[in-house]
């Protein structure tokens, strides 16, 4: 998959992915999955004017719709929470 080589360097990243790992326990505390947390996120950040989710199988579909019911749970608490564990990602 050469034309996919582009990806290789994030997609590697030891702190992005490390990152990621530390938003599992976010995540579990909300009772959800790190794509459900990320798409809730998208979905409640006001700098964020559309949520696209793809699919390939209904229960993706469904795993992805249910983020949905996460948007309220995060309260500026968790997003802080949020910021605090991938912020340092963006210096």
């Amino acid at each position: 998959m050469q034309s996919m080589g582009f990806l290789v360097k994030n997609l590697t990243d030891e702190a992005k992915n490390a990152a990621v790992a530390r938003l599992e326990g976010i995540a579990a505390e909300l009772g959800a999955s790190v794509s459900q947390l990320a798409i809730a996120w998208a979905a409640k950040n006001p700098r964020v004017s559309t949520v696209i989710t793809g699919a390939s199988k209904l229960a993706q579909l469904q795993s992805n719709l249910a983020a949905a019911e996460l948007v309220d749970k995060l309260t500026p608490d968790v997003l802080a929470k949020i910021d605090e564990l991938t912020l340092p990602l963006a210096e």
